[in-house]
């Protein structure tokens, strides 16, 4: 080996270094300072729900900066005029429920006790059961987790509502030089393959996001309607929770609809009003399995059930929530990975 073919081995080992490293720092900060991790994510899906916008008006003549500010004006207009609209709303109606959580829950700690009685008249010969002592605290720790802490939660992740708008503006903004720098790092012979993984997971990422945002509003519409319609309470309260699990791949309809059945249930069953929720949440997962799935989301993540599957599967015993919902772009994003690696070696064998 020559001075010159050793010059240019140890300049892409001293690329491929700093790119590894910049990369596991990143992780790294991401990782252990609180609340970066979601303020970086819920950046990361603000970006990609905006850029497309400010690309526009960039090609259209309008400076990058503008092109960022306009956008950027206009979404926190239309979140102000959301806040003014819904927030007084939503506010009573979660206040009315954390004061008639503790009567729900000793409702539906009564209906646990009178099938634990009936059921186990049947099985407990065979099978002793005792159902009402394991579901009961459960029900009532997520129950204070969801409404008696959320307003202590929601006054500790103050800092998020700081970082995520700052985090986005400056994203849309020197994203680009940004990764064109990071991608500067990567040595030659392997820096096609980072330009085509940064355009495809960009391309991939930006619009499953989208696709999720859409799916969500209208869900949350079409519910919220719904059960304005039947005259159920807590309307606004139970169709947001709907339409934020609904990007949980098959739990997230199932669970979305759960309180629902349970306040249902706690303030005494009645036969219509009963058969009217499961007509609204069955009419609305229908529309999203046959129509918003298929045509908006499952053309841009192609992936086994299977998979999908075993991704919730670790995502939730990772990170829980968090991990149940970002699991799928990862998992997405891995396989793009892995498909462009295999190509690139294969074909630079032969």
């Amino acid at each position: 080996m020559n001075r010159v073919e050793r010059a240019v081995l140890i300049e892409r080992r001293v690329k491929l270094f700093f790119f590894s490293a910049s990369l596991i720092l990143l992780f790294v900060v991401l990782m252990e300072v609180t609340n970066l991790l979601v303020s970086f994510l819920l950046a990361f899906g603000t970006y990609f729900l905006m850029a497309p916008a400010v690309d526009y008006m960039e090609r259209k003549g309008i400076s990058r900066l503008w092109a960022t500010v306009i956008p950027f004006l206009a979404l926190t207009l239309a979140i102000s005029i959301g806040i003014y609209l819904f927030i007084p709303s939503l506010t009573e109606q979660v206040h009315t429920l954390q004061l008639k959580l503790p009567q729900y829950l000793d409702a539906i700690n009564k209906i646990i006790s009178h099938l634990e009685q009936q059921v186990g008249s049947f099985i407990n010969p065979v099978f002793p059961i005792e159902v009402e002592g394991k579901i009961e605290p459960r029900i009532s720790a997520w129950a204070s987790v969801l409404l008696r802490e959320l307003p202590d939660y929601l006054s500790s992740s103050f800092t998020i509502l700081i970082l995520v708008p700052f985090l986005t503006f400056f994203m849309l903004l020197d994203g680009r030089e940004f990764v064109r720098g990071l991608i500067g790092m990567v040595p030659n012979n392997f820096f096609e393959l980072v330009l085509n993984l940064n355009y495809q997971i960009s391309s991939q990422i930006g619009g499953f996001i989208r696709a999720r945002l859409i799916e969500s509003i209208v869900v949350c519409l079409l519910i919220w309607i719904g059960l304005l319609a039947i005259g159920f309470p807590y309307a606004l309260v139970l169709a947001i929770f709907a339409a934020t699990l609904i990007i949980i791949p098959y739990l997230g309809p199932v669970l979305g609809a759960l309180p629902a059945y349970f306040i249902s249930l706690a303030g005494g069953v009645n036969s219509g009003q009963l058969l009217g929720l499961t007509l609204v949440y069955l009419a609305v997962h229908v529309i999203d399995a046959v129509v918003l799935v298929p045509f908006l989301v499952a053309k841009i993540v192609d992936l086994h059930p299977v998979t999908v599957v075993l991704a919730i599967a670790i995502g939730s015993q990772m990170m829980g929530i968090l991990g149940m919902i970002i699991c799928i772009p990862v998992v997405a994003t891995l396989k793009v990975t892995s498909a462009a690696l295999y190509r690139h070696f294969t074909d630079f064998r032969t």
